[in-house]
């Protein structure tokens, strides 16, 4: 049966654009795989390191069975499941290091990702001082003195292609051709004879014969000097291995015959100056610009405008709308084959359409001002023809496809709490993610490039970088591949990716710098099977040179990890309620690790929330609508502080309504971690404390404490502070205490001071036998001012005291900005040494302005720093205002 099913999808088992082709039978696999492409023994390992030598012992297919499988003609439809049985054939051969589970004979044992070695502390290496000693054995090659700020990098065991020269072709930029134990010793020679095909030639790509120039054995006489393009040799790198120190150790560590050979060429356009590397292969070419109006047309140029700095700036980028932490870049880049995915992806996911996102809005980056996180790290261009996509793929979807391209084709930013695999084919790396480039050894070439993409990102996100996907500027002609050997050869794609970005959105390190994080990351990837320890060597290595040579690592921008943010949303029935809680989330995920939405939920709408990866809390409105915006931020916040009170890494709460914009900045005081020693409150407007969050009892200003404050007594009499007023009701103080609470009218209100015949409010709560443990001497409850409530910070050391009196102004449905500043004050007055309440500036206006994106700018003038804005609905000004607005403050913009 297994052999049926084999069969069955037998016809493109080979993957090749012209099976007359005579190289056809002589083929390996690019990205160092090199598997033999010879029909009669089609998975036989050839000298190569697909899988290492225990794993190569391991391989056992029987042969026959494979002979019979890949030279059946037999067609038949084929979907995902036919493919899905059949790796699962191809695969059990493949036996992982890590030990596995028991499970029931009729399933498979999954990856679980678990702890399952552990790396020898003594052999942590990272105590160098970064970017600050410059060695003198700086390896330059004598024959290759050019210096270039844009290199190429590229390995191969192939004759040179149209890819390596359309590169070589590009104004000011250089290339390296990393050579392996089979590549061709003339190289040079034929890629010189490689400008004999005319400029205007556009759809040629190789020396092959059927490229109708007739250079198949490098016989001819080389008819160009390139001196763009610098050929490190065997022979050269050898050299390499011999050099003392970190260099020769670092070149010694990588083995022959796998792709991770291009480790070298990236050290070398580093050493050689590189602030930028466009990491390719030699099946991937790029486009030639044929609009233009000269005769000769050109390579497309690859590096959009530089800014001085070895980054670049790009213009109209999609911003997207993403709730997972794993995102599907293929769907917004219109692909010509439905339900498509990139190599990498975990298979689990491909189906699910919220890990597509959606388009939100365009922007430049970097934006008119800077910011903190509008770094490009990478940029990879998609491919038209076979891009880059999985065996799982290639067997159940046609080729060739494309992506969309030319006008209204924007490059895709992943949002920074998501991770994306990129890849080793086409991909350009700027001057702060050079460090990223490092591929591990020890996984097959076909995984190695996509776990150094997830274990990059999850650095990138500390460190403020940025990955985008870019439109096909590239055309890929794909060198023969046998799927099933590919199948085979992405094992670990297939079991471990999901576990791996699972693992990596979770993963944190208290280690300040890249290279120390970055060497932790590696370490704890080993202990859980993902690598191998010679991979921890290599990385080790990698960093000491980079340090050693003066590679000047970007500093970190760190999210907060040690406290959560609560968003209250007071509308649980608004049109785009789902959209505008995601992209608040994944706004604030750039800041903080920990994201949780909050509102008048139903359970359904939690578990929607729960699938776009978003942490809910929901409240329970008095009236039973979707709607609470009065009582229901108290109760969520009580919620979320009990939440993790007990937790060892969250040590503090911070609550803010949707529609406030939060300074990070300002409300962190520029530390990291935040600080979590005090309670952060907000005034009640930018240019007047008005006692917000004040103890009334040592104030300075006795006055003002009178006017903004009040008793009562437990039998329901009311006096100002300073007792000399008493009254049945509020209504007295009004009458008879001057600007008493600042003639604020809802005070009155029933859901304030309160009402008896409505049973509500303060007048409830003191009479509560509940409330005598906030008595003052004289058995008065005192009321302090009242402040506008859309924001509050709260340790979680206080959790228990919070929320005792949390659930006393909930019983009797005190409103929200007569209630939180009490409970503050009750939390104050419990405390043998009460916490410190620090108060920020909250920008605000009632006025025509109200709710506009230059409200804050129209409102802050000489007043000093902002903590935060309120109102700025999404629904309003739309996500791209939003982001502008929050993006302006973590500046420090005054």
């Amino acid at each position: 049966c297994n052999i049926f099913i084999l069969k069955s999808i037998s016809s493109r088992i080979y993957d090749t654009n012209d099976e007359s082709d005579p190289s056809f039978q002589n083929q390996y696999f690019e990205d160092g795989d090199q598997v033999e492409k010879n029909v009669d023994a089609s998975l036989a390992v050839e000298d190569t390191n697909i899988f290492g030598e225990e794993e190569e012992e391991m391989l056992d297919l029987d042969d026959d069975s494979i002979k019979a499988t890949t030279t059946s003609s037999i067609t038949a439809g084929r979907t995902i499941d036919d493919v899905a049985v059949a790796v699962a054939v191809a695969s059990s051969a493949y036996h992982d290091r890590e030990e596995q589970p028991q499970v029931d004979s009729s399933t498979g044992s999954p990856f679980q990702g678990a702890k399952i070695r552990s790396f020898d502390a003594s052999k942590k290496k990272m105590n160098l001082p970064y970017g600050q000693t410059k060695g003198d054995a700086l390896p330059i090659i004598a024959s290759f003195a050019k210096k270039c700020t844009k290199w190429g990098v590229i390995t191969t065991i192939f004759d040179p292609t149209l890819a390596i020269k359309r590169v070589a072709d590009l104004t000011s930029w250089c290339a390296v051709v990393v050579a392996d134990t089979k590549t061709p010793t003339d190289y040079m020679q034929k890629l010189g004879n490689l400008y004999l095909i005319p400029a205007s030639n556009t759809t040629n790509y190789t020396t092959s014969s059927a490229d109708g120039i007739g250079i198949t054995n490098g016989t001819e006489a080389q008819s160009v000097n390139i001196d763009n393009v610098y050929f490190f040799s065997v022979e050269k790198q050898k050299e390499w291995e011999k050099l003392d120190g970190p260099v020769g150790a670092f070149a010694s560590s990588i083995p022959w015959k796998h792709f991770s050979r291009k480790n070298l060429g990236y050290l070398f356009a580093i050493l050689h100056g590189a602030d930028y590397i466009f990491d390719f292969d030699d099946d991937n070419f790029i486009k030639m610009e044929t609009s233009s109006a000269s005769t000769s047309p050109s390579p497309m140029n690859i590096l959009p405008k530089e800014n001085g700095q070895g980054g670049i700036e790009l213009k109209n980028v999609t911003v997207v709308i993403q709730g997972p932490v794993i995102f599907n870049h293929h769907p917004m880049m219109k692909p010509s084959v439905n339900e498509s995915w990139a190599r990498g992806f975990p298979l689990e996911y491909i189906l699910d359409e919220k890990t597509q996102g959606k388009e939100a809005f365009q922007k430049d980056i970097p934006a008119k001002f800077k910011t903190l996180n509008d770094d490009i790290a990478v940029l990879q261009y998609l491919a038209d023809g076979n891009p880059d996509v999985d065996a799982f793929h290639r067997l159940s979807k046609a080729m060739p496809m494309t992506f969309s391209s030319g006008v209204g084709s924007n490059p895709v930013l992943v949002p920074m709490h998501s991770y994306a695999p990129y890849n080793a084919q086409a991909t350009l790396h700027m001057k702060k993610a050079l460090w990223a480039t490092l591929l591990p050894a020890t996984v097959p070439g076909r995984v190695s490039d996509i776990w150094r993409s997830y274990f990059s990102e999850c650095i990138f996100m500390d460190a403020g970088l940025r990955l985008v996907f870019a439109p096909p500027n590239i055309f890929t002609q794909r060198n023969e591949h046998n799927l099933l050997g590919d199948m085979i050869a992405e094992n670990d794609l297939y079991r471990k990716s999901g576990k791996l970005v699972e693992f990596l959105s979770k993963w944190d390190s208290d280690h300040d710098s890249i290279p120390e994080r970055m060497e932790q990351l590696w370490i704890d990837l080993y202990e859980r099977g993902y690598i191998e320890i010679e991979d921890v060597m290599n990385v080790q290595m990698w960093l000491t040179v980079l340090s050693q040579h003066g590679y000047e690592f970007p500093p970190l921008k760190r999210r907060f990890r040690n406290v959560a943010v609560m968003g209250q949303f007071n509308y649980a029935d608004s049109d785009n309620l789902y959209d505008e809680i995601v992209f608040w989330a994944q706004k604030h995920r750039e800041y903080f690790e920990n994201v949780i939405a909050a509102g008048p939920f139903s359970n359904d709408q939690i578990e929607v929330l729960g699938q776009y990866s978003i942490e809910a809390i929901a409240s329970t409105p008095p009236n039973g609508r979707r709607v609470d915006g009065y009582y229901g931020p108290v109760e969520n916040l009580m919620n979320a502080l009990l939440l993790f009170k007990n937790s060892s890494k969250i040590e503090g709460v911070l609550y803010a309504h949707d529609d406030t914009v939060l300074n990070v900045t300002e409300l962190s005081q520029g530390l990291y971690p935040f600080p979590t020693n005090t309670i952060i409150g907000n005034t009640k407007k930018m240019s007047v404390h008005e006692m917000s969050y004040t103890d009334v009892r040592t104030a300075k200003d006795k006055k003002q404490a009178n006017e903004l404050s009040y008793r009562i007594f437990p039998n329901g009499t009311f006096a100002d502070f300073n007792k000399t007023v008493f009254g049945a009701d509020i209504n007295t103080l009004f009458d008879n205490v001057p600007n008493f609470y600042h003639r604020w009218g809802l005070v009155r209100q029933p859901y304030c001071a309160g009402s008896r015949r409505q049973g509500k409010g303060n007048i409830l709560l003191a009479n509560d036998t509940d409330s005598a443990k906030y008595q003052e001497d004289d058995g008065s409850i005192l009321f302090p001012s009242f402040t506008q409530a859309d924001f509050l910070f709260v340790p979680t050391k206080y959790s228990e005291e919070f929320a005792e009196a949390a659930r006393l102004h909930l019983k009797h449905q005190v409103f929200l900005e007569c209630s939180l500043p009490q409970i503050v004050d009750r939390v104050q007055q419990e405390q043998t040494h009460a916490p410190e309440v620090r108060v920020v500036k909250l920008c605000t206006t009632f006025h025509t302005m109200r709710g506009l994106e230059f409200m804050a700018s129209s409102q802050f003038q000489n007043e000093g720093i902002i903590g935060l804005v309120h109102p700025l609905k999404l629904s309003k000004v739309g996500y791209n205002a939003f982001e502008r607005e929050m993006d302006s403050f973590q500046c420090g913009l005054k």
